[in-house]
């Protein structure tokens, strides 16, 4: 009988805490609204700049990267994400490097990315004789390292004039 009582109020003052106490009360899950234009890729991990120093270490045969750099066989790479293409007054571009800078060329992380896996193939006629690096998450990495150099004070290009018509934009 003490048993059954006992079960009872169990029951009546779980059934009060559930039902009764706003904090503990859920009545269903909702979900919130999330921003469609906002995508995060979870299925690779980031990138990580001390491979991409490594993976550097083959560039710099060409490639200067740093406060005190310069140009050697290719253009200083310091500030090299979000610069315009063929901007570098000391280094001498292909004329189809020119032209791409002309057409509003601006590199990104992903213009990088592709252009680094096929560099001829990207920009033909371009100077650089490098075959490309097909490896994904090698590419990541470097240009992960390369975008921790920035150019400290007023960038060393002027702001560059698009001509072309953007692709939503016809004449």
């Amino acid at each position: 009988m003490h048993l059954k009582m006992a079960a009872n109020v169990l029951i009546g003052v779980a059934t009060f805490a559930l039902c009764c106490t706003p904090a503990l009360a859920i009545t269903r899950w909702i979900p919130l609204p999330v921003a469609k234009s906002v995508a995060i890729d979870t299925s690779q991990p980031g990138p990580n700049i001390s491979r991409g120093a490594v993976v550097y270490k083959n560039c710099r045969a060409c490639h200067d990267i740093g406060q005190d750099a310069g140009t050697r066989v290719g253009p200083d790479l310091t500030g090299i994400v979000g610069r315009p293409a063929a901007v570098l007054e000391d280094y001498t571009y292909s004329k189809a490097m020119h032209e791409a800078g002309k057409e509003g060329l601006i590199w990104s992380r992903d213009l990088l990315d592709q252009y680094l896996s096929a560099p001829t193939k990207f920009i033909p006629g371009n100077k650089m004789a490098y075959i490309g690096l097909n490896d994904a998450e090698a590419r990541r990495n470097l240009i992960a390292y390369l975008a921790t150099f920035e150019i400290i004070g007023r960038a060393p290009w002027e702001p560059v004039e698009i001509t072309a018509p953007l692709p939503d934009q016809r004449p």
